[in-house]
């Protein structure tokens, strides 16, 4: 048994890992503010606390690209659940769940903003990819 209990550790990880989006792309903007632990060029004169920063970075780099796997994996499915959902929506199917529809439909829309961005601006779609990465749980709290 845990003495912190799942939903404070889910609750502030979900917290970390949206400041950390934000944190991203505000580096991202902004090269000049980049950290000196985190300048691949220069690895010779690192100091033991530099190098626990740039484990604890890349660390939640792999958290956050991670959390794009999933969002880009429920991005890609949804016209394929809606697809397969159409006897369902056109009323000659069974039941359905109605939460579960509307965050596929939810799903699709974003999909296809995206696929707008990326025509448009490859800066925005990243910028957009990035904050579903990082805000993905409680976007998706939200549309469930």
């Amino acid at each position: 048994m845990s003495l912190i209990p799942r939903v404070i550790v889910r609750r502030w990880l979900e917290t970390l890992l949206a400041a950390f989006s934000l944190a991203v792309i505000y580096v991202d903007r902004h090269r000049e503010l980049m950290p000196r632990a985190l300048d691949l060029t220069s690895d010779a004169n690192l100091t033991l606390w530099d190098w626990l920063f740039r484990g604890m970075v890349f660390g939640m780099m792999g958290i956050l690209s991670f959390s794009a796997l999933i969002v880009a994996f429920f991005l890609v499915y949804s016209p394929i659940y809606l697809i397969n959902k159409v006897p369902h929506l056109v009323g000659k199917g069974g039941w359905l769940d109605k939460r579960e529809v509307r965050f596929y439909l939810a799903c699709f829309a974003l999909i296809c903003l995206l696929g707008t961005l990326l025509t448009w601006s490859t800066e925005a779609f990243t910028i957009l990819l990035v904050l579903l990465a990082g805000f993905g749980p409680l976007v998706w709290r939200i549309l469930v």
